[in-house]
């Protein structure tokens, strides 16, 4: 969703073409985008020294395209010297013939300078060449210049100079004129290759030649001093590769984001960033539509908050622009607030920005890219007849100016067709919603192939199927789409329970229509409900596969090398669909199918990578690429007492699943997420301990839900006594045991002994995902680990107990790349009472204290991860986890350690979920025995939690056992001893089933039976 090439387009269309220096230079000298490092300035030449060389006759360089050698630029940079425009007589020496010369140097495929010779005449002397000629009109609209400067060139020859900065990136540029006899020359170019175009000035003027090998250099003119100073003799200097590597990552940030790969866009704007900044400072106006594009990036990611912050980074500076960076702005925060829900300050925004944009180009793509915004915040707040009149009007905009930028304006079109399609399916005007979606896939399949654009196209065009009444059509649609999101590693990614909702949704009609195929329908609605990937998790494994392969060179390789060809894909596909969509007079059949046999090298070549990574690090491929486990491969995992239940709330209803003897049993509810969540916070609520005295649990809510969730399925659990679970959403910050089986009511002052909690017929176990009951039950061995416990507790904070404010702080700030300001960690609230917990269970387990409890000043992150891990059969953190429902900006959960005194990489008092993977664990049990996924707000972030459990999966562990909200020490105590006490005295007895007993001990006991005392904790992994 890049609007740069747009920009840029715009910009020429509505000068029609005029002035193609422009088009050129703007593209090569004031792109916004770099890669390599910046070089220092070494001398060309001693003053007064010139190298023989052979001449070049002009012949040579007679026909456009011809070129030759001209030398290295101050970067070191060989460069050459092209024709590449002339009018008038070809003889030689004709002094009415214009030519226009183009630099180009090795790093870059575009020009970076340009050397322009034509008659010269008496009225335009160089100085009004470089201040008020029909050139320096042109160059003005790109950059911003001083007075003219009198100057001379190498041979004393004089000369007019400019010093000016692009306005499209900051740069540095020179540009000069000058008259020799009958001929006039005009020079534009970076103050690196000023030297070059000197060197060209003479052996266009026969007054030197150039050696074969384009080592021409010579003494330092007036104007070579000049340019130095813009940079000082030793300050930095942009060489072309520096650009050229810009505009490489530009076009790949873009192609990235059309294709929906937000991950890999952020990742290249990220690095333009840091070298723009890096060569032109912070606070460079020119850093803003980089810093714009990474803002619109982690948007698209669902990184809010975070995006937040680069939003107001990059507004001032791209205020300060003279180009089109501040429309861009406005349309990317448009897009920003839309996904916040602050839909009317979208169109505002959008609208804000389609104006400008008008008023500098009239009717353009750029325009078209400003108004979908605002269509699509109309249609969230349910003006369709609003949003389809604005995307229609976007799509009369991109007619015209169709010569450039086919990639941009191709996915574009795409883009609002699908969404008029969508808007036009909730109008119920079927038939036109086909039409659109139709002409959506006719753009987006040769542009992108079976990526994640298809595949959301397909899926509202299976809902138009569906709602025109032919259910068979629908699922052979959905269908494809599913396959798409299984396949494709960026659709996979992204794939999210909207994703999947409307599939599920004709699979059950399906199934209640047919109830001879209702097995296999709900068979195949089982493995779609494995598709959706849960934001927060999605993000925390996104975050852990980065680190984790970058610390594995044999790895890192592999993966880069998959990313590279995937890359390679999406930039072939680009190129592919613009060429296939031109119209017929402009198609070049020998390269569509050279690009057609390019484009299959890559997909196989990705096939190729991606199964030696599942051959050489399978680990990380199932950290990575979770793939839906079919039925038929869970039925030989699961005991003859156990059921597996998966829970998928969405919005309009949840999809219950019940696997038992090899089939699957399917419930839709009526209650969708949203109700979910607040019946799930409504009972969270009731288990905060607050002064110390619980609440009054509300019994019905717990049945109410347990009729919704499983009261529909009770009679398949006849003979069940181990439930592993797998839940979505808000339901994973609830412990299922606490349900209630019938109606019930406490007894006097909060007795609750006599509650038929769930818990009392069957141990639960929770799963982050049905896939890793497989992975655990593969290596189903007990640990060999030869020291029974290590705990880590108490971290030195200086919050007092009970206080929730500085939790809350911790949880809303925006940690970037780990990060988080140390005040805030050190103020959250001390948990002394982990101290006397973990002591008892060290001596529960047969451990001495004094050797395998760490507290307070030295429970920190270096002491974590110097020790070594795999020596322990259980594990212990008793400490805050930043599990937040939303992670703001920070990717991965966390746990927090003793702060230190200054941060650095190795200690910023965090251990995330992405320095857990990286350990080599062999236990049996950890414990996380004081982490909340509510915050003080009452957010869920269960869903938190399923990221850390994968990282510590990942590294070895076997089970987790993790308390959902803050615990009383005492009844804690009770329960961890009495539960490690259980698996001591029998060790046949399941994991699940030893926390069950433990907690019915407290539960049966008057003084504990409320579930804040016996509830929190849950067992995560394989139980059984």
């Amino acid at each position: 969703m890049s609007a740069r090439a747009v920009q840029m387009s715009d910009r020429q269309g509505a000068k029609q073409m005029k002035a193609p220096i422009s088009v050129r230079l703007s593209a090569v000298l004031l792109t916004p985008l770099i890669l390599m490092l910046a070089v220092g300035w070494p001398a060309i030449a001693a003053a007064g020294q010139r190298q023989k060389a052979t001449a070049v006759k002009l012949a040579e360089l007679n026909e456009v395209g011809d070129e030759i050698p001209i030398g290295k630029n101050r970067t070191d940079e060989a460069c050459r010297l092209r024709l590449v425009q002339e009018r008038g007589a070809r003889a030689a020496g004709d002094a009415n013939r214009y030519q226009r010369y183009n630099l180009f140097c090795e790093g870059w495929t575009q020009p970076s300078g340009e050397i322009r010779r034509f008659r010269a005449r008496k009225e335009m002397p160089p100085a009004r060449l470089v201040s008020e000629s029909g050139w320096q009109k042109d160059f003005v609209e790109r950059l911003d210049c001083s007075e003219t400067e009198a100057t001379s060139l190498r041979d004393g020859t004089p000369a007019a100079f400019r010093q000016c900065t692009s306005q499209e990136g900051g740069w540095p540029v020179v540009v000069a004129a000058a008259t020799a006899g009958a001929r006039s020359y005009t020079l534009e170019t970076l103050p690196t290759n000023f030297g070059l175009l000197e060197t060209a000035y003479e052996v266009l003027e026969g007054k030197r030649g150039v050696e074969s090998s384009g080592g021409a250099t010579g003494e330092v003119s007036a104007a070579i001093r000049r340019a130095e100073a813009l940079v000082g003799a030793t300050g930095k200097l942009i060489g072309v590769q520096d650009i050229g590597s810009l505009d490489t990552l530009t076009r790949l940030g873009n192609s990235q984001t059309w294709a929906g790969n937000y991950r890999s866009a952020e990742a290249s704007f990220r690095r333009a960033l840091e070298i723009q900044e890096r060569l032109l400072g912070r606070d460079a106006p020119s850093s803003g539509y980089a810093l714009t594009s990474l803002a619109h990036s982690v948007s698209l990611q669902g990184r809010l908050q975070e995006a937040d912050q680069l939003f107001a980074r990059a507004e001032p500076l791209v205020q300060k622009t003279l180009t089109g960076d501040y429309p861009v702005h406005l349309t990317y925060r448009s897009e920003h607030e839309t996904m916040r829900g602050n839909y009317e300050e979208a169109v505002r925004l959008g609208r804000g920005a389609a104006e400008i944009r008008l008023q500098r180009y009239g009717r353009s793509a750029a325009v078209a890219h400003s108004l979908e915004r605002v269509a699509k915040a109309l249609e969230a707040l349910g003006r369709l007849d609003e949003a389809a009149q604005v995307t229609l009007e976007g799509l009369q905009n991109l007619e015209g100016f169709k010569a450039s930028n086919w990639d941009f304006r191709l996915w574009f079109r795409g883009n609002m067709h699908r969404d008029l399609g969508r808007i036009r399916l909730k109008q119920r005007r079927f038939a036109e919603a086909r039409e659109e979606l139709d002409a959506a896939l006719k753009l987006f399949e040769p542009l992108f192939g079976e990526t994640v654009r298809v595949a959301e196209a397909l899926e509202i065009l299976g809902q138009v199927d569906a709602a025109e009444g032919n259910p068979t059509k629908a699922l052979e649609t959905f269908r494809r789409a599913a396959a798409i999101r299984l396949q494709d590693p960026v659709a996979r990614d992204r794939a999210r329970v909207g994703a999947v909702v409307p599939y599920l949704g004709a699979l059950t009609a399906a199934a209640e229509a047919d109830p001879a195929q209702r097995d296999s329908l709900a068979a195949e609605a089982f493995a779609a409900a494995q598709i959706p990937r849960g934001g927060e998790a999605a993000k925390a494994l996104n975050a852990m596969a980065a680190r984790v392969a970058s610390a594995d060179p044999a790895l890192r390789t592999l993966t880069r090398d998959f990313q590279d060809a995937q890359r390679q894909r999406e930039r072939l596909h680009m190129l592919l669909g613009a060429e296939t969509l031109k119209p017929a007079e402009e198609r070049d059949a020998n390269r569509e199918e050279r690009l057609k046999q390019q484009v299959r090298q890559a997909e196989e070549r990705m096939t190729q990578l991606e199964r030696r990574l599942q051959a050489e690090a399978p680990r990380y491929m199932r950290l990575t690429a979770a793939r839906p486990v079919p039925v038929a491969d869970l039925a030989p995992l699961f005991r003859p007492t156990e059921a597996l239940l998966l829970l998928l709330p969405t919005p309009e209803a949840t999809f219950v699943f019940l696997v038992r003897d090899g089939k699957v049993h399917l419930h839709q509810t009526t209650v969708g997420g949203r109700t979910i969540r607040e019946k799930v916070k409504a009972l969270r609520a009731t288990l905060d301990l607050g002064d110390g005295a619980p609440q009054a649990f509300d019994l019905a809510a717990a049945h109410a839900l347990y009729q919704t969730l499983l009261a529909p399925l009770a009679h398949h659990l006849t003979g069940v006594t181990h439930l592993l679970v797998v839940s979505a959403g808000p339901l994973q910050s609830l412990p299922l045991g606490l349900l209630v089986t019938k109606p019930s009511v406490a007894a006097a002052e909060g007795d609750y002994r006599s509650t038929p909690w769930l818990a009392r017929d069957v141990a639960v176990s929770v799963l982050p995902s049905v896939g890793a009951l497989a992975e655990l039950r593969a290596v189903a061995t007990r640990s060999v680990a030869p020291q029974p416990f290590l705990g880590f507790g108490d971290p030195v904070f200086a919050g007092q107990r009970g206080s929730t404010r500085a939790l809350q702080d911790a949880l809303n700030v925006c940690r970037l790349d780990g990060g988080m300001d140390l005040d805030l960690l050190r103020g959250l609230p001390r948990l002394r009472e982990t101290a006397q917990e973990l002591t008892q269970i060290a001596q529960a387990l047969g451990a001495p204290p004094e050797s395998s409890v760490v507290l307070g000043t030295a429970a920190t992150k270096p002491k974590v991860t110097s020790t070594d891990l795999s020596q322990y059969r259980v594990l212990a953190f008793a400490t805050h986890g930043l599990l937040p429902g939303e992670l703001r900006c920070q990717a991965e959960p966390a746990l927090a350690l003793t702060p230190p005194a200054t941060p650095s990489p190795a200690d910023n008092g965090l251990l995330d979920a992405s320095d857990i993977a990286q350990f080599r664990l062999d236990a049996d049990w950890v414990v996380l025995s004081a982490c909340n996924t509510a915050g003080p707000d009452g957010a869920l972030g269960g869903e938190s939690l399923s990221g850390l459990a994968r990282a510590f999966f990942y590294a070895g562990a076997r089970t987790l056992l993790v308390s959902h909200w803050a615990v009383a020490s005492r009844p804690t105590v009770a329960l961890t001893t009495g539960l490690f006490a259980q698996a001591a005295q029998i060790p046949a007895l399941g994991r699940a089933e030893a926390l069950r007993r433990s907690q019915l001990t407290l539960a049966d006991t008057t003084a504990t039976s409320h579930p804040v005392f016996w509830a929190p904790f849950v067992l995560v992994g394989d139980g059984g």
